[in-house]
């Protein structure tokens, strides 16, 4: 049997050694099956380096090191950073791995090269995530400028969905099937989405009591009617504007998911475009649920923002004293 040429065992290396499983054994990294999803896995080490390794649309294992944007690459990489080895001595290193399983530490299990890959990239999404911040004490833009209520910001059902980059900028976290796909990011006038992700949905984190599923146009919306009337009891979820057909599909999954006789909420905006895009959800949903409601703010040209904002607006404005005459 003839040896691969050098080109093609490289090849070998990047797609028929699990990344996971070589980090655990060879570097002594620990899974965190807790934190990781079908197209990433997350890995610790005592040392505090943390990885996200995933696989490319060509079945190669990549990873990135959260603490250490330089710490990225192929397996080849991941032995180079640690080793300072010559490509001979890491070809000599990793051969025996091709194709085999291999021995874990006790109390971990192989992922037997199970992650999915990804139709984004997710080196980038999850780089550019794990670098933001959990919302400071204050938020200029969520709280002063959209009057986001601070006691929603901090519910329960929206930890860890909203954070804040170095800007200043809120990023809501879109999930698919896969996990995380992609961020909103919003600021003053101006809105964003990351590059190399694609839109999922933004959506709360669920609770079995949940009754009532609102979906929106974008997470401020969503945000907004909870700071007016509360999350007991409800879920939200945010495709980002006009749906996508990936976005349809998540939507049903998540219609599907609620308890029996739940409510589905359709809160678009109070326009032309939620117009449109209230008439493509109920055609797609209306299968799967009986009990669709239009739920919209009470005046044209209204989002649930606005009406927050004209609410607010209206406590803090108080009538002037009356003038006395002579």
């Amino acid at each position: 049997m003839s040896l691969p040429d050098r080109a093609d065992e490289l090849e070998q290396f990047k797609t028929q050694i699990d990344l996971c499983d070589f980090a655990c054994a060879w570097a002594g990294f620990t899974k965190d099956r807790r934190k990781s999803s079908k197209s990433s896995a997350i890995l610790r080490h005592t040392n505090g380096d943390k990885l996200i390794v995933a696989r490319t649309n060509q079945r190669h294992h990549i990873y990135f090191n959260v603490h250490n944007g330089r710490d990225r690459g192929t397996i080849i990489d991941f032995v180079q950073v640690r080793e300072r080895a010559t490509i001979g001595d890491i070809r000599k290193l990793l051969r025996p791995y091709v194709g085999r399983s291999i021995e874990l530490p006790d109390g971990q299990t192989p992922t037997a090269l199970s992650l999915v890959p990804s139709s984004f990239d997710v080196a980038a999404v999850q780089t550019k995530w794990h670098s933001a911040s959990p919302l400071p004490p204050v938020h200029r833009y969520l709280e002063r400028e959209r009057r986001i209520s601070r006691s929603i910001l901090n519910d329960p059902k929206l930890k860890d969905r909203i954070r804040s980059d170095q800007r200043g900028n809120a990023i809501f976290p879109h999930f698919s099937n896969e996990g995380l796909c992609g961020f909103e990011v919003k600021n003053r006038g101006w809105t964003g989405f990351s590059p190399g992700g694609v839109k999922g949905c933004w959506i709360t984190r669920p609770h079995p009591e949940d009754q009532e599923l609102l979906i929106f146009e974008t997470a401020i919306d969503a945000l907004s009617l909870a700071s007016l009337e509360g999350t007991r009891h409800r879920r939200f979820i945010s495709t980002a504007g006009q749906v996508s057909p990936l976005q349809l599909d998540l939507l049903r999954s998540a219609v599907k998911k609620m308890p029996p006789q739940s409510n589905i909420l359709l809160c678009m905006d109070n326009d032309d475009g939620g117009d449109q895009l209230m008439a493509a959800l109920r055609n797609a949903l209306a299968p799967y649920s009986q009990r669709i409601t239009e739920y919209r703010p009470p005046q044209r040209g209204q989002d649930w923002n606005d009406v927050l904002r004209n609410r607010e607006a209206a406590v803090t404005i108080s009538p002037k004293p009356e003038q006395r005459i002579g």
